[in-house]
């Protein structure tokens, strides 16, 4: 093979490879591009299944029960059920809460759902166990102010509440009656809610669990601002 030939063959080589070059940059430039739109398209849609849901109409009413749970709902509502197992000082009910706590006062004040919230004591040692029994202290007519007080206010994990911490969530929930802060600083209610977490730790894995009608809701239905709503839409409610 001739000098030139040689040449032209080597210029040729080179041509074809940048020419190969550009395709895989075109090709992987797409690829990139739908990566980057999928990705985008999956962050808008789970940013719009945790936008916190919203309702400022009435409660339904609320009764604080004998052995601590609470119950919301319409009279004559008797289900669907849904039970709601929270810790006050669990990051994850905090986050529930965000976004599904509106919903659910809308369900209960709409007749459609009975819900039974039951407070324990685990996450933190000191502070779920006061937490819980200064809320048992709360009358119903103001225990869902104190309970979305407290999670409103919740410290880090970590950090336990105190009774003055306690007292002051009461104060911003326009409960001043001497008898209720008396009962939170005797933490009179702590053997039973200790009893309660015990019961509900055997057949309940932590905070947050949400069973409807007996039923336990995955997180995609409990952390989702459209879980609870799929669920009481399935057939036969």
């Amino acid at each position: 093979m001739s000098k030139s030939s040689r040449e032209r063959l080597r210029l040729e080589r080179i041509r074809q490879a940048q020419k190969e070059r550009r395709r895989r940059r075109l090709v992987l430039g797409s690829i990139g591009a739908v990566v980057v739109a999928a990705a985008v398209a999956g962050v808008l849609v789970q940013a719009i299944r945790t936008k916190p849901t919203s309702y400022a109409g009435a409660l339904a009413p609320v009764s604080v029960q004998e052995d601590g749970t609470v119950v919301m709902a319409r009279p004559g509502v008797t289900k669907p059920v849904l039970d709601v197992y929270e810790d006050f000082q669990c990051p994850i009910c905090k986050e529930f809460e965000h976004i599904n706590a509106a919903q659910i006062k809308q369900f209960a004040a709409e007749g459609k759902i009975k819900v039974v919230y039951h407070p324990i004591a685990f996450v933190n040692p000191q502070g779920s166990l006061r937490a819980a029994a200064a809320a048992q202290c709360v009358p119903s007519g103001s225990w869902m102010a104190y309970h979305d007080e407290l999670f409103a206010k919740q410290p880090d994990e970590r950090i336990a509440l105190t009774i003055d911490d306690l007292k002051g969530f009461a104060a911003n929930a326009k409960i001043t009656d001497p008898a209720v802060l008396s009962c939170m600083e005797a933490q009179g209610n702590a053997a039973q809610v200790r009893q309660r977490t015990q019961t509900a730790l055997n057949s309940i894995p932590g905070t947050p669990t949400l069973l409807l009608d007996g039923k336990q809701l995955g997180n995609d239905q409990a952390l989702t601002s459209t879980g609870l709503k799929d669920a009481l839409a399935e057939p036969g409610r």
